[in-house]
Parts: structure tokens; C-alpha cells; sequence
């Protein structure tokens, strides 16, 4: 009897051990965490002058929560008219959302639009008319570098990072679809933090040209890796044409915070809050 004990006493570990390690290679959920319960993980960053690795070819799988709950994502200005870009899955199904413009100061989004098939929605600001950026179709190419901006983990900062081709990307959970993304490889994050990159979703990415060339939808903290759409959405979306009050300035890796400072200063980066039904 003591031994039959034992026994499932050793099984009831090895099953919760193998529950809880089981996905740990996995995109995780792209959610913000919610505030105070940061992972303090250090970031898993590929140094320059190592390999680059391996493209995921095999496609990356998000989970989303069934529930919607109040959370934060970054936007940006993609016209002067109060146009702006963010992830789907940031305001999905939200009750309201704002756009953050400046401390205690929200402005509720007039309408939000998701495309259906992508990570991708296009926010109306009521008053908010910041300058607009550029958007490139151009897919970029392996080994180029990109800056990512916005408001990680509800905070404003900045990412290098350097792709490494493109894969497939599933959604599941709360709405399912595959779309075509931009992997890359996270280079350098300023100013250093560990954990997740939850609430840059939604966020540019910029080439050294200061054209945007994606939007961040999902991260991977564990192997370093973050995923943005493929630029062809701005194309589809009738997005792609600048139309007046556009701004676009070169970005080195030397100073690229400098520019990530400017631009959410503005506005033209710009903090989402969604607001649970």
C-alpha cells in the first residue's frame, strides 16, 4: 500500500512538471502581464557578432485568452488625419479604448477597425493629429535591421533586432487565424529590462531608411525572438500611400532611442489602453 503511494506520488510530479514545462519553447500569450508581475528573466539577446540563427520555419502558434480583460498596447500615426495602426489582438472585443495622450489624459478612439484575417486594426483618434510615418510594402530581408518602439511591459522603450526570415503565424483561443509574418531575432533592448515584451504589440518597426515595415504582434522572450506583420498589409489596407504630414528620419543603431523618445514625446507613438466590456 506504502508503495502504490509513493508511486502516484512520483506520477502526480513527473504530470505537473511536464504541464507546467511543456510549452516553454512557445510564443507566449501576447497580453501585457499584468502590473507587478513582470518576469524579471533576463532578455535572451543574440550578440552581432554571433551566427544568425536558423529561420522558424516550422510557424509559431499564439494562444489567446478566451476572456478579454483591460490591458495596454502601442499604436502609431499612419495619417495626419488621426489614423492609427495597432495590433488586433490589443483591441479586440475591448468594451472602450483610449489612446494615451499624456499623463492621466485619455482620449477615447472614435471607431477601431480589425482586419480579420491579420494581427492588424486601424484606430480613428477623436482630436489626436500627430505627424504620420511612412509605410514601406518592401518585406525586409534577412540579416536587415529593424527598431521596434513603444511601450513594453506599459513602459516606454526601444528594441533592435535583426530578421531572420518569415514564417507562418497561428492564432487560436479567442479567434483563430494563420497569416504570413516577419521573424527576427532580438539584438539590444533600451534601456535593459528582462521578461516580456507584453505591450509593444501594435508597436512600428522601423528600417534604417525611417520607414515602417511592420507591426509588432507577438514575442518570444525565451529564445529572443519577436514577430511583426508582413508590410503588404499596409499595401491591402490602402495604408501605404503617405498622404501630407508625414515625417521620416534616418535611425542608427548608435542612438535609435533618441528617435524612439521623439517619436512617443509627440505622440506619434502613442500608449493603447483597452478597457474590458
Amino acid at each position: 500500500m506504502r508503495r502504490r503511494r509513493e508511486i502516484f506520488t512520483y506520477l502526480v510530479i513527473i504530470v505537473f512538471f511536464i504541464i507546467r514545462y511543456a510549452n516553454v519553447d512557445e510564443v507566449e500569450p501576447r497580453r501585457p502581464l499584468p502590473e507587478g508581475a513582470e518576469e524579471t528573466l533576463p532578455p535572451v539577446l543574440i550578440p552581432d557578432d554571433g551566427p544568425l540563427p536558423d529561420n522558424d520555419d516550422r510557424g509559431v502558434t499564439v494562444e489567446l485568452d478566451s476572456e478579454v480583460k483591460n490591458g495596454v498596447g502601442t499604436a502609431f500615426a499612419a495619417r495626419a488625419d488621426g489614423i492609427f495602426i495597432t495590433a488586433r489582438h490589443v483591441v479586440d472585443g475591448c468594451g472602450k479604448i483610449y489612446l494615451v495622450k499624456g499623463p492621466r489624459m485619455l482620449e477615447p478612439v472614435a471607431s477601431a477597425t480589425s482586419e480579420t484575417s491579420r494581427d492588424f486594426a486601424v484606430l480613428r483618434a477623436k482630436s489626436l493629429k500627430p505627424q504620420a510615418f511612412e509605410l514601406s510594402v518592401d518585406s525586409p530581408k534577412r540579416g536587415d535591421d529593424g527598431y521596434m518602439m513603444g511601450f513594453p511591459q506599459g513602459k516606454p522603450a526601444d528594441v533592435r533586432a535583426t530578421v531572420i526570415g518569415r514564417t507562418e503565424m497561428r492564432s487560436t483561443g479567442r479567434y483563430r487565424m494563420r497569416e504570413p509574418v516577419v521573424a527576427w531575432v532580438e539584438r539590444e533592448r533600451r534601456p535593459t529590462f528582462g521578461g516580456s515584451l507584453g505591450g509593444i504589440s501594435g508597436g512600428p518597426v522601423f528600417n534604417g531608411e525611417g520607414y515602417v515595415v511592420g507591426t509588432v504582434v507577438a514575442g518570444a522572450p525565451r529564445r529572443g525572438r519577436v514577430y511583426t506583420t508582413h508590410p503588404k498589409v499596409f499595401e491591402d489596407t490602402g495604408l501605404a500611400a503617405p498622404v501630407g504630414g508625414t515625417q521620416r528620419m534616418l535611425i542608427k543603431r548608435e542612438n535609435f532611442d533618441e528617435n524612439g523618445r521623439a517619436y512617443r514625446a509627440s505622440r506619434s507613438i502613442a500608449q493603447v489602453y483597452c478597457e474590458a466590456p
